[in-house]
């Protein structure tokens, strides 16, 4: 990353999403990587070490939970923060996520791409705070 951009991995099945928050990202200024199912987000995740990864729980061949559970106990991912990003508002999802490592949940309904962003920002300002 010799631009200084910050690396986002978004894990997200439903392109017309992936899309509005590949936008909204690219906008405010971080590299955006993309990834349409929990198996090539893993993948990507493992390949790219982004700085932070947004990731779908309901998705196709892997879910958001299997891919969050394998990035935490890998040692070259463990470190990279996982902000969920979901359809369900459910609290048993929500504390199950926070037990497997992630920074933060947000539901899909509830959450504009401006929120997202600023997310985004409060976890990687969180993170560079530990380092």
């Amino acid at each position: 990353m010799s631009d200084g951009k910050k690396k986002i991995l978004i894990v997200e099945d439903d392109k017309s999403l992936r899309e509005m928050y590949q936008l909204r990202l690219s906008i405010n200024g971080y590299d955006v990587i993309e990834g349409k199912d929990g198996e090539e987000g893993l993948d990507l995740a493992i390949k790219e070490k982004p700085d932070l990864i947004m990731l779908d729980i309901m998705m196709p061949k892997m879910s958001g939970m299997d891919v969050l559970d394998i990035i935490k106990s890998t040692p070259e991912t463990k470190d990279i923060p996982v902000i969920l990003l979901t359809a369900l508002n459910e609290d048993s999802v929500r504390s199950k996520g926070l037990v497997y490592g992630a920074e933060d949940y947000l539901v899909k309904s509830q959450t504009m791409p401006g929120k997202v962003v600023e997310k985004i920002e409060e976890v990687l300002a969180r993170k560079e705070g530990k380092a």
